[in-house]
């Protein structure tokens, strides 16, 4: 009878040890939905370049808890209902642990039910105040800065530095809705006054019908748009507006050539959570991420020579690495495991470093936001020169939802 129970005992023992070795070895599994057709396809193909970087590197160096990395990609079509439906193929069909972007806010607020429904992490790039706030849940988390984060921040400069009287002229969707609501609350509590705010469909090509209507008294104009929008806008902003000051949000100018907007860009300012060159931050840690994500000095893809759109490429990078640190603090060892993990990205802090290139800050644990320093830029002589670093606490707000109180 001992024998047997000794037998049953060996026996069990090898099959733990044989279970806890394939976990060990089976890979972690990252779904990624990247823009990779549609309007937002420059954001897409760099996120996605970005993310390969940051899982290679991670692999390199022995994976995560000694396992490796996969990564499965699947394109949004820059649409909010195809969006949703990838999340859903990358967790029911390629069966990912984690799911990392999209730029698109749309779409970012389509997914975060979906993310809550199938338990499965999510970390968009994108800026709507509302995937922090009354949109997201307790599996969302917003690792870029967000619009409310970045118009607090941006106000007190604007109303110092560029003007008191303001237009808004933003796209009419979620993200431009944002971004015309929180600078105007924000402008007006530090002395400015907004006069006037103008939604233009997006993909419009002549803007010059909504600009008109922009008072004679404005002195300057903030905008929200990018791509072939801004350049209309600013084509037409120039010719019935040549004076006025401009500040653009984040987004605005990426994958522009300064140089080749001439006098109409001239003196723009434009709020990024990441300088475009490396000038305005030369440090240790951004000299090697951008090394590692074959980006030059002055923000051209290494070896192809176009500008890369930067704006959150920082963001879907430290994603990765804030999902690692979590595993490895929290004990993660699979999906039964994820309310471990997402307890564990809440209140993280993180220093700044080649896995952390934007700077130090943290997620702040009852929202999910990332809470990191800002910058101003401003086109000079055709180049895009850093005119201010705000710090992260003056972008802070207080939280507008709690979500450590969400049950998982």
């Amino acid at each position: 009878m001992k024998r047997v129970i000794r037998g049953l005992l060996v026996v069990g023992l090898a099959v733990f040890m044989v279970s806890g070795w394939a976990i060990a070895k089976e890979p972690i599994k990252i779904g990624m939905l990247a823009d990779k057709t549609g309007g937002l396809a420059a954001y897409g193909y760099s996120h996605e370049k970005v993310l390969k970087a940051a899982v290679k590197k991670i692999n390199e160096e022995g994976g995560i808890v000694g396992r490796p990395v996969r990564l499965y990609v699947e394109d949004t079509e820059s649409k909010p209902s195809v969006g949703a439906l990838k999340f859903r193929k990358l967790v029911e069909t390629h069966g990912v642990d984690f799911v990392i972007d999209s730029n698109s806010s749309g779409i970012a607020i389509a997914c975060a039910p979906v993310a809550k429904e199938l338990k499965t992490p999510y970390f968009p790039s994108a800026g709507a105040t509302e995937i922090s706030g009354e949109k997201g849940n307790r599996y969302v988390f917003q690792p870029c800065t967000n619009v409310r984060e970045e118009c607090k921040g941006a106000a007190s400069f604007a109303v110092k530095n560029i003007a008191k009287k303001w237009v808004t002229v933003v796209v009419n969707y979620a993200w431009g809705w944002s971004n015309e609501k929180e600078f105007k609350k924000y402008v007006e509590q530090k002395g400015g006054k907004v006069l006037k705010s103008i939604r233009v469909p997006l993909g419009t090509s002549d803007w010059l019908p909504y600009l008109r209507k922009i008072p004679r008294e404005a002195e300057a104009v903030y905008f929200a748009n990018f791509g072939s929008d801004f350049l209309s806008f600013i084509r037409d902003l120039y010719a019935v507006r040549p004076d006025i000051k401009k500040l653009g949000a984040v987004y605005v100018l990426s994958a522009q050539d300064p140089a080749k907007l001439g006098p109409a860009g001239e003196g723009l300012y434009c709020i990024t959570s990441y300088p475009t060159r490396l000038e305005g931050l030369n440090t240790e840690y951004n000299r090697k991420y951008r090394s590692l994500i074959g980006v030059d000095p002055e923000g051209l893809e290494i070896g192809i020579g176009k500008r890369f759109v930067l704006a959150y490429d920082w963001a879907v990078w430290e994603s990765m690495f804030l999902i690692k640190a979590a595993i490895e603090r929290s004990g993660w060892r699979s999906r039964k495991d994820t309310s471990k993990v997402i307890e564990a990205l809440e209140g993280m802090k993180f220093k700044e470093s080649v896995e952390f290139p934007q700077g130090s800050g943290y997620i702040r644990a009852e929202d999910h936001l990332a809470i990191v320093d800002l910058y101003i830029e401003q086109i000079v002589g055709g180049k895009l020169k850093v005119a201010a670093r705000i710090p992260a606490a003056k972008g802070a707000y207080p939280p507008i939802v709690d979500r450590t109180k969400e049950s998982f």
